[in-house]
């Protein structure tokens, strides 16, 4: 049986997803750590990437725009609340609401591998949550975070640091910076907020290590690789 649903019903349902729900809170948190092995020393990380070639980063700044959580489908009316919310566009600095965090975050390396830093709490609708959409875009001058004389405003990544090629030689010098934006949807593993669960903590992890795989930071067109892995590089967990 197909399921119709009159315009009413369709603003009813989706003002009861955007709802706030007290008591109901979903603590955020983001974090930069490697996927593998990298060797820290204050602000500059040291690791090997998929081509074999030694990367040394001096400095490196990321923006995370946004973050927001999707309930679990489960009947064909959430289907349609998808393609009345379209999760392909983003804008530099969104509107937060009880599903989404919309204040721009700077996060850099002189922070410890692992150390969270504090992106805020939602206060989510009752219900099961599937997965979250992260969004990189530039950093407005009201971004939280935005480190002292690094230049990071309009900018979603900036790089700096040096490789040194898988055969030897020299090592050569690179900075990439870019104001693109990039999307990223990572899973949420059936998360259950409920008044008898009202309670839970989610980290988005970025694996440095991971955004420099399978590009020459030197050569021209890079920074658009380097954006791309840095969005696959995004994973939530505890």
């Amino acid at each position: 049986m197909k399921l119709h649903l009159s315009p009413a019903l369709l603003l009813l349902a989706l003002c009861a997803c955007g709802s706030r729900e007290e008591g109901i809170q979903l603590h955020l948190d983001l974090a930069l750590r490697p996927s593998g092995t990298a060797v820290s020393e204050n602000a500059t990380r040291s690791f090997t990437n998929d081509r074999g070639e030694r990367i040394t980063l001096t400095r490196a700044y990321v923006t995370l725009s946004s973050v927001e959580i999707f309930p679990c489908p489960t009947t064909s009316a959430w289907r349609w609340l998808r393609l009345l919310s379209p999760i392909g566009t983003a804008e530099a600095h969104e509107t937060s609401s009880p599903r989404k965090l919309g204040v721009p975050h700077v996060s850099g390396l002189e922070r410890p591998d692992g150390e969270a830093l504090a992106l805020g709490t939602l206060q989510p609708p009752p219900g099961s949550y599937c997965r979250a959409r992260l969004v990189f875009s530039p950093a407005d001058a009201d971004a939280e975070g935005l480190p002292t004389g690094a230049s990071m405003e309009g900018k979603t990544l900036l790089l700096e640091g040096e490789v040194l090629p898988t055969g030897g030689g020299a090592a050569r010098p690179f900075r990439l910076e870019t104001n693109g934006l990039a999307n990223a949807e990572v899973s949420l593993e059936g998360l259950s907020l409920t008044q008898d669960a009202p309670e839970a903590s989610r980290t988005v992890q970025l694996a440095y290590d991971k955004w420099l795989d399978g590009v020459d930071p030197t050569s021209a067109g890079a920074t658009e690789q380097v954006l791309k892995n840095l969005a696959s590089s995004a994973t939530l967990g505890p």
